[in-house]
């Protein structure tokens, strides 16, 4: 049965009202249910609250508004950018792996923070002091476990995955002389889109460390070296060299490592191909998709697609992507 473009379009369409169903309202939905519930709890409550244990014992404490507010927020954010990133039908109006993956993560967070935060709220109730609270740690295990209570179902919710395999489109191969030397480079960075959103997830981990040490809490002092040391590991990875010539085709960051070299003599197609990072790949970076595929992914747009003899593909994204794939594909011709 032949499909029309109607049919295609009303999928779309229910794909869409899904995703936003599955990604943003049951998420805020609960959180913000969780926080009216908790909330109506706060006559009941030692002040300060205990906010974080080691095992059953309370080690550290603060506002409690924090824990009522923190998970309708963090959710809220991270449902905006679920929806903008991940919402996006597919050509055939369906979803990727990827973006199905992105989507129910945020059921996910909802119902860990929700379960494991509330939880431990629950136990200090009629408490004068926070410090007689126990049993608040295996709440968290009770929120990983709700999480995927709305993750599984919100899985099945959204539509079957698109299984389309991305073939691009062929360059012609350029043609040059035996013995004529050539060489094809062009630097790849970040996107704006990328850039802003890990910003804003840097920013966050900033500002809850913030929290964490005016409320005493020794943990922010980790939680700030891990998030500095990242911060340099994303930045450099935030500029990359792609580079075509005779020996094929090389991907190096700005350190020189993670670095792909792809021998011209294990190629067997070269394809330029449009990308789309979250919905292929999950985000940006060095990713590895659902379908197999490989890449250092920076932004959406043009990049090259390069099919080896294992039958493993590596994407790369880089401007004029037409140029340097039609180069590799003459290198290939003549390995």
């Amino acid at each position: 049965m032949t499909e029309t473009t109607a049919d295609v379009t009303a999928r779309a369409s229910s794909t869409r009202n899904r995703a936003i169903t599955v990604g943003a309202i049951v998420p805020i939905v609960v959180t913000a249910l969780a926080a009216v519930i908790t909330a109506s709890w706060i006559p009941e409550l030692p002040r300060p609250v205990a906010v974080h244990w080691a095992g059953d014992t309370p080690d550290g404490y603060g506002d409690v508004w924090l824990f009522i507010l923190m998970p309708l927020l963090i959710c809220s954010l991270f449902a905006l950018f679920v929806v903008a990133m991940a919402s996006k039908p597919t050509e055939s109006g369906l979803l990727t792996a990827n973006q199905k993956f992105v989507l129910v993560t945020s059921p996910w967070m909802a119902g860990l923070l929700s379960v494991g935060l509330g939880g431990t709220l629950s136990v200090q109730r009629g408490l004068d002091d926070a410090a007689q609270a126990s049993g608040g740690a295996i709440w968290m295990l009770w929120g990983l476990l709700a999480g995927f209570g709305l993750a599984i179902p919100a899985w099945f919710l959204l539509p079957p995955r698109d299984r389309t395999v991305v073939v691009g489109e062929p360059p012609a191969a350029m043609d040059f002389a035996p013995t004529e030397l050539v060489s094809w480079t062009r630097s790849a960075t970040v996107g704006r889109g990328a850039r802003t959103v890990i910003a804003s997830v840097f920013v966050m981990q900033f500002v809850l460390a913030f929290v964490l040490a005016a409320n005493r809490e020794p943990a922010w002092t980790v939680l700030l070296v891990v998030v500095a040391a990242l911060l340099v590991l994303v930045a450099a990875t935030f500029y990359w060299r792609v580079t075509v010539d005779r020996r094929g085709l090389t991907v190096r960051s700005a350190l020189g490592w993670p670095r792909a070299s792809i021998p011209a003599e294990e190629i067997t197609d070269v394809a330029v191909i449009d990308v789309q990072p979250v919905a292929e790949f999950g985000g940006w970076g060095w990713r590895w998709g659902a379908d197999g595929r490989t890449g250092v992914v920076l932004r959406t747009g043009e990049g090259i697609q390069v099919t080896r003899t294992n039958g493993k593909r590596f994407v790369v994204t880089v401007d004029d992507a037409s140029t340097g794939a039609a180069v590799l594909a003459g290198v290939r011709s003549r390995a």
